[in-house]
């Protein structure tokens, strides 16, 4: 089963970056896929507070969810965090995170940013 769940992915990726899907049918048909993110904002070492969000050209701030639990801590861990909280969830919860607050409504999500193949869902398009 896990085999085939991957390959799902796998394959809704490829379409999404070969322009034959949209961003709302990828989110849509991938709802239930398990991914893995932290809280977007920790304290270092020294104690200065970060956050883990990129920003893109177009001052879009996204938040980094990965497929992989090892990839979150490693990501994490790469930008200063020595303990990172693990959040189990899939696509549709990780959107639906970005609601709980006003001020974070406008984030959008990265996927696997360390990827070539990562894929990203602008602000304000969520699970039907």
């Amino acid at each position: 089963m896990f085999f085939g769940k991957s390959k799902k992915w796998n394959a809704s990726v490829k379409k999404l970056q070969n322009n034959e899907i949209s961003v709302r049918e990828f989110v849509d048909a991938n709802e239930k896929k398990t991914l893995y993110y932290s809280t977007p904002f920790f304290e270092n070492a020294n104690g200065h507070h970060l956050n883990a969000l990129q920003k893109r050209d177009s001052d879009i701030m996204l938040f980094p969810i990965f497929s992989s639990a090892s990839d979150l801590k490693a990501h994490m861990m790469a930008i200063g965090c020595r303990m990172p909280l693990v959040i189990k969830g899939d696509l549709k919860s990780a959107l639906d995170s970005l609601d709980s607050h006003p001020l974070i409504q406008a984030w959008g999500i990265v996927i696997d940013p360390h990827l070539s193949n990562s894929v990203e869902i602008p602000p304000n398009i969520r699970v039907k």
